[in-house]
């Protein structure tokens, strides 16, 4: 390189300089641009794929705002709905113009939805508006807001309290068992319906009510503050000859602890038999029923359910605990679902004498599918068996002891089976 090619370096390079500081910053504007870009890429995927799966009925916003993701594809677009659609839509135009009266929209929908679901022809599969579905959820789970009170109609049309719980906010008010409530927050409740009356004393949790009662002759005001009741679905008591008896109302989420703590306190008081009194019980939780038998019966199979493709799903003890006490189940027509499981259970591993009646027959299981307006669905998914295989469902469970009910006779005869077993099983 001569002199001249080196004098000519420098000048170059100095008037490239400024042309390389200008690279630079393009290349931080071009990172920049590249992680927005990139980001944006990242965010139109998420959003195509969160649009297609919305498309395909995978995801739905409710009313309420909330996102629910379902593993079950369902949409608005498809089904029987879009072929009755412009049937129902023409319907309705008729009705609107020629009808000579005015009907409710929301209960016209609810009765079609419901309708539908009743075509299936099972009685079990039902549609549940949002209030219902509501108070549905209370009853199961067995925890409400209110006084805490069992009530009933009288005969003079106001609501007769049969059973004031004494933890109860109607209880620590002052109502007690035989009062008869005539007036909420000033309504006469008189004309109403038993459900109707009752919806207005229940509320949020920390409101008052005003209730006008009727004790005796005498008409009392009473407040009281509402407040979250765990419903008793347990009742019992100890014999003179130390024989427990336990009445179990329904299988609902409070009913397994409440049920341990009777039989708990029961073998305390030393008990040496035990009579478990399901008659009347719908039924209630699977799940329910299935630790309460757990707490019962040695190890093994509970119960075992199959569906429409044959797949079966057990469900065994997994508590060492086993009652050591002779047993006796008391049953009837109306023993069902829950009911015959638990009955089904004790008889399958000879554990207890099944006394009573042929019981209901309901051998299926359902589940309830929330929906996005705050409506639910509930539908058969499954039949049960008992340990040995006992298909239930339309025949129930034959008792050990046929004792039949008879109106002439005034004595509960089944209930006195039970306590005559118990004693021949006790030495008594």
């Amino acid at each position: 390189m001569d002199y001249e090619e080196q004098n000519k370096q420098p000048e170059n390079m100095g008037s490239q300089w400024p042309k390389i500081k200008r690279k630079k910053n393009s290349y931080g504007k071009g990172v920049a641009v590249g992680i927005v870009s990139g980001v944006l890429a990242v965010v139109l995927v998420i959003a195509a794929v969160l649009g297609i799966t919305y498309d395909l009925g995978y995801i739905h916003v409710g009313t309420n705002g909330e996102v629910y993701v379902q593993g079950d594809a369902t949409t608005d677009g498809s089904g029987i709905g879009s072929d009755v659609e412009s049937k129902l839509n023409s319907l309705d135009s008729l009705m609107d113009y020629f009808y000579f009266d005015d009907a409710d929209k929301e209960q016209a929908k609810s009765n079609i939805f419901k309708a539908y679901l009743s075509s299936f022809g099972d009685k079990y599969t039902v549609y549940y508006t949002a209030e219902e579905y509501k108070t549905l959820m209370e009853s199961t789970t067995g925890t409400f807001y209110g006084i805490g009170a069992v009530c009933q109609k009288a005969e003079d049309g106001s609501i007769k309290v049969i059973d004031a719980y004494e933890d109860a906010p109607a209880y620590q008010a002052g109502i007690r068992n035989g009062d008869l409530i005539i007036k909420v927050d000033g309504t006469d409740i008189r004309e109403m319906d038993l459900s109707s009356g009752v919806a207005l004393i229940k509320g949020d949790q920390g409101t008052t009510v005003n209730l006008e009662v009727l004790r005796d002759s005498e008409t009392l005001p009473i407040t009281v503050t509402r407040d979250a009741v765990t419903e008793k679905t347990v009742a019992y008591n100890l014999s003179e000859d130390q024989i427990g008896y336990i009445e179990v109302s329904q299988f609902e989420q409070v009913t397994t602890a409440q049920f341990k703590a009777a039989v708990e306190d029961l073998t305390a008081q030393g008990m040496k038999g035990l009579i478990v009194d399901i008659r009347n019980n719908p039924g209630g939780m699977l799940s329910t029923v299935v630790d309460m038998l757990d707490y019962l019966l040695p190890d093994g199979l509970i119960v075992y359910t199959e569906d429409k493709n044959g797949k079966r799903t057990e469900y065994s003890g997994k508590n060492s605990s086993e009652i050591q006490v002779p047993m006796a189940v008391l049953v009837n027509g109306d023993s069902a679902s829950a009911s015959e499981i638990f009955a089904g259970a004790i008889q399958d591993y000879g554990k207890g004498q099944i006394i009573g009646t042929q019981t209901f027959g309901k051998g299926i299981v359902q589940t309830i599918k929330p929906l996005t307006d705050g409506s639910a669905v509930k539908y058969t998914i499954a039949k049960y068996f008992t340990p040995k295989g006992q298909d239930i469902h339309g025949k129930g469970v034959t008792p050990d002891q046929v004792v039949e009910v008879h109106e002439d006779i005034p004595e509960d005869e089944q209930l006195a089976a039970a306590y005559e077993y118990m004693n021949g099983q006790i030495g008594k």
